[in-house]
């Protein structure tokens, strides 16, 4: 009896074993393949855009505040208490304004990009299931995120998606 379970046991734990070795499996490094397709370059020449002109307008925003911290520097020794105070809250209000306006453009410019990216791999995976149903994949996994830790190069479809995509877009 002991025997019989073993061996029913074995046939079980075996049995995915066989049927593993018929899996197809292919995979794919989107992150080239963003780089790479047109869309993406178009996507992050668009994002390199929003980013120099909110870059451009905080540096102009801290140069007038470079510009005020050194005007209350030169003049504060001969500044009545009142006006001393009130330039420390311009100062304030400067800087207050400054790094709520770098916080807005930090938050602005991950919000476009993940608005950017999402859309892109949408298409992207769409891409990527339509090759591996064409070619009989029974799956395809990510290789960019580390977690493939070895793969044939024979089974990376990724100039295969990045061809394909700026064929179809």
């Amino acid at each position: 009896m002991r025997t019989l379970l073993s061996l029913l046991t074995a046939a079980a734990l075996l049995a995915p074993v066989a049927d593993a070795a018929d899996i197809q499996v292919a995979t794919v490094d989107l992150s080239i393949v963003m780089q790479e397709v047109e869309e993406g370059k178009q996507a992050e020449a668009r994002l390199k855009v929003i980013y120099d002109g909110k870059a451009a307008e905080l540096q102009g925003m801290e140069t007038n505040l470079r510009t005020l911290t050194e005007e209350y520097q030169s003049k504060a020794s001969i500044l009545s208490d009142t006006a001393r105070q009130e330039y420390e809250q311009k100062l304030y209000q400067a800087q207050a304004t400054y790094q709520q306006a770098m916080a807005m453009a930090e938050q602005e410019m991950m919000q476009a990009q993940a608005q950017a990216m999402e859309s892109l791999m949408a298409k992207m995976k769409t891409t990527a299931t339509t090759i591996a149903k064409e070619k009989g994949y029974d799956m395809v996994l990510e290789s960019s995120q580390g977690i493939v830790v070895f793969a044939d190069p024979g089974l990376d479809i990724t100039q295969e998606v990045i061809q394909r995509y700026n064929a179809g877009n």
